[in-house]
C-alpha cells in the first residue's frame, strides 16, 4: 500500500497518538503508517428520545431486556450501524403539513451517538415548513411558532455559537399565519463562521503534527541514550514503511550507529572527567540531541512520502 501523500486530519490525530506510545521508553514495537485509519467503534447505548416523537416498535424503547442465555436483565444496547424506526405523535409530521410523513429513522453511527433523518413539527393551515438555506427545524414550537436551528458551522451573525449556552444566536422562529396561509419570512441569514480555507487547514495540521512528532520522537530518544541503552524494538519502527522501507531502515541503521558511538563518547568523558554528577547542559559531554533531531525530522519525512 502506497503511502497518502497529505495526510488527512483525523491521520494525523492518529499519528500523534501512535507516537506517543511507539516513542514510549521501553515500547518502540508500534509501527508507523500514514494511511491507518483505525479509529475505534462506539455504542450508541438505549434509543434516543425526540420531541414529539417515540419508536415505532415497542421493544426499541425499552431500556432493558431479560436474557434468555445469561438469564439475566440486561441494558439494551445498539450499536453502530442500528437502525431505529420513530413515528411522530397524533398532529405532527416530519415537514409540518397535515399530509406530511409522520417516520423517520434514526441510525446509530461509529462515533457512538444517533443521528436522525428527521423531526416531527407540530402540523399547521401553512403546510410544510419552508426550506431555510443552511438551517433546519428543530421539532420545538416556541410561543405557537416553529423554532429553527442554523447547521453546524453557521450562526446568525457569523460569530461561534457557544456550546451549552443558549444559542442566541444560532436559533429562530417562524410563526403560522393562519390567515394568510403562510409562515412569516425568514429575514436573517446562517452565515459561516471559523472559515478556514481547506489548503490552510491542511497546512497548520501537518506542521502541527510535525511538530509534535519530532519533538516528541527526539525526547524519547534522549531519554534513552540517558538510560545508557537503545530499545531493541527500535528495529520494528519500519514495519509500516512498505515504499520507504529501505529509506526507513537505512536511518535506523545510522541512529543505531550514532547512538553507540555517542553513548561510547560518553562513558569515556565520564571517565576522564571523573565526575560523580553533572549539570543538565554540559556543552562538552556528548550526547544524542544533533543526531536524534536529524533521525526524527527524516522519519517525518518518509511519513509524508
Amino acid at each position: 500500500m502506497k503511502q497518502s501523500s497529505t495526510l488527512t486530519h483525523h491521520n494525523k490525530i492518529l499519528l500523534v497518538a501512535a507516537t506517543a506510545l511507539f516513542l514510549a521508553p521501553g515500547s518502540w514495537a508500534i509501527s508507523l503508517r500514514a494511511g491507518s485509519s483505525h479509529s475505534s467503534i462506539h455504542d450508541c447505548g438505549a434509543a434516543p428520545t425526540y420531541a414529539n416523537a417515540r419508536p415505532k416498535n415497542y421493544a426499541d424503547s425499552r431500556t432493558e431486556f431479560f436474557n434468555t442465555t445469561s438469564k439475566k436483565t440486561e441494558a439494551v444496547i445498539f450499536r453502530a450501524g442500528d437502525v431505529i424506526d420513530f413515528e411522530c405523535l397524533p398532529g405532527f409530521s416530519t415537514d409540518g403539513s397535515k399530509e406530511g410523513s409522520t417516520v423517520f429513522q434514526a441510525s446509530c453511527t461509529e462515533s457512538g451517538y444517533f443521528k436522525p433523518s428527521g423531526v416531527c413539527v407540530e402540523a399547521s393551515k401553512c403546510g410544510p415548513v419552508p426550506n431555510i438555506t443552511h438551517a433546519l427545524p428543530t421539532g420545538k414550537t416556541v410561543s405557537g411558532a416553529v423554532e429553527f436551528a442554523c447547521s453546524t458551522g453557521y450562526s446568525l451573525d457569523g460569530e461561534n455559537v457557544v456550546e451549552g449556552g443558549l444559542g442566541k444566536n444560532r436559533f429562530f422562529t417562524l410563526k403560522c399565519v393562519e390567515f394568510s396561509g403562510s409562515y412569516e419570512a425568514f429575514e436573517g441569514e446562517c452565515k459561516p463562521y471559523a472559515f478556514v480555507a481547506s489548503g490552510e487547514t491542511q497546512r497548520l495540521y501537518n506542521e502541527l503534527g510535525r511538530a509534535l512528532f519530532i519533538v516528541s520522537c527526539k525526547g524519547s530518544l534522549k531519554t534513552a541514550f540517558a538510560n545508557g541503552e537503545i530499545p531493541s524494538s527500535i528495529d520494528n519502527v519500519c514495519n509500516g514503511f512498505e515504499d520507504s522501507s529501505a529509506a526507513c531502515k537505512s536511518l535506523v541503521s545510522k541512529i543505531k550507529s550514532d547512538f553507540s558511538s555517542e553513548l561510547d563518547a560518553r562513558k569515556q568523558h565520564d571517565e576522564e572527567a571523573n565526575k560523580d554528577w553533572y549539570e543538565e547542559k554540559e556543552p562538552n559531554r556528548p550526547g544524542i540531541g544533533e543526531e536524534a533531531t536529524e533521525f526524527c525530522t527524516e522519519l517525518w519525512a518518509l511519513l509524508e512520502l
